[in-house]
């Protein structure tokens, strides 16, 4: 792992949810944040797909955050992660 992973690695496991999200929206991310500090910390391949099935499909529940889900679906396009 680089230097700069580490950095960011570090980083991620200081972010907290905002109080004002919806419970079952913060899960989903916590979820998708812990799990991705797991793949990084254990140098895992890839994450299950069911946390990001979770966050996308409860991130969707929230039109308030449509700007988030689109931003997530960006970074999968850009990836080559999911196809049109």
């Amino acid at each position: 792992m680089s230097t700069e992973d580490k950095k960011q690695l570090e980083r991620l496991k200081t972010l907290n949810v905002r109080d004002d999200v919806p419970k079952d929206l913060r899960v989903a991310i916590e979820s998708f944040m812990q799990q991705a500090i797991i793949i990084n910390e254990y140098e895992l391949d890839y994450m299950p797909t069911e946390y990001m099935r979770n966050l996308l499909r409860t991130l969707a529940k929230y039109p308030e955050h449509s700007m988030l889900f689109m931003d997530v679906i960006k970074v999968l396009e850009e990836n080559e992660l999911v196809e049109s």
